[in-house]
């Protein structure tokens, strides 16, 4: 198993996650949150991490974005401070190509 792989879930693992209680974050833009997001996800701007940190340990913390890659870093900090994190691979579209839950509008949940 590849480093990538132990450290990143497909969508449909992370969606099975989901339901065994793991936390998605969403580190899009507020525009992006705004058109799509996956049901249960929690906006949170990269910027804002580094302050949330503590909140997050305890528990999975699955991180999706757009296509994976900011949130691939993102989970790479996480863990480096402790946080069990992992990366949606594909990010939000590969959420929606694989046809799992959506909303949108403006709602923070």
């Amino acid at each position: 198993m590849s480093w990538f792989t132990r450290n990143s879930l497909s969508v449909t693992e992370a969606a099975a996650a989901l339901e065994n209680g793991a936390r998605l974050i969403d580190l899009r833009t507020a525009a992006e949150w705004k058109q799509a997001r996956a049901v249960g996800a929690v906006h949170m701007p990269p910027q804002k991490l580094d302050h949330q940190i503590a909140r997050l340990k305890g528990g999975a913390v699955l991180v999706i974005c757009r296509s994976g890659s900011r949130s691939g870093r993102a989970a790479a900090a996480l863990r480096r401070a402790g946080v069990d994190a992992k990366n949606v691979r594909g990010g939000l579209n590969s959420w929606q190509r694989h046809q799992l839950p959506t909303t949108r509008g403006g709602s923070r949940r």
